[in-house]
């Protein structure tokens, strides 16, 4: 009776770490297609992504805008990019 019983949580312990692990793959590959997804644009992040596809891409190069300083002055991105290079960034940085 206690090989039997023994027996079958083995099986148990078995099939549930199987399903576990079948569970941990599904949603390794969904959250991977969905990130690629939003990536390429198919998709929108959340309710407040404005991004259009074919827009500014990472590695390309920006377009020639006028932005506000801290002290209210306007500067040009093409007055920066002749001293140094420029980086953007967008969003908070905290």
């Amino acid at each position: 009776m206690t090989e039997a019983w023994d027996k079958l949580k083995r099986f148990v312990r078995r099939k549930t770490v199987t399903w576990a692990l079948v569970a941990l793959a599904v949603i390794g590959v969904g959250s991977l297609t969905y990130m690629k997804l939003v990536e390429k644009g198919i998709l929108r992040y959340n309710k407040y992504d404005r991004r259009e596809k074919g827009t500014l891409l990472a590695g390309h190069q920006a377009p020639d805008l006028s932005l506000k300083m801290y002290d209210g002055s306007d500067v040009r991105l093409s007055t920066l990019w002749k001293a140094k290079p420029v980086m953007l960034i967008f969003g908070s940085c905290t």
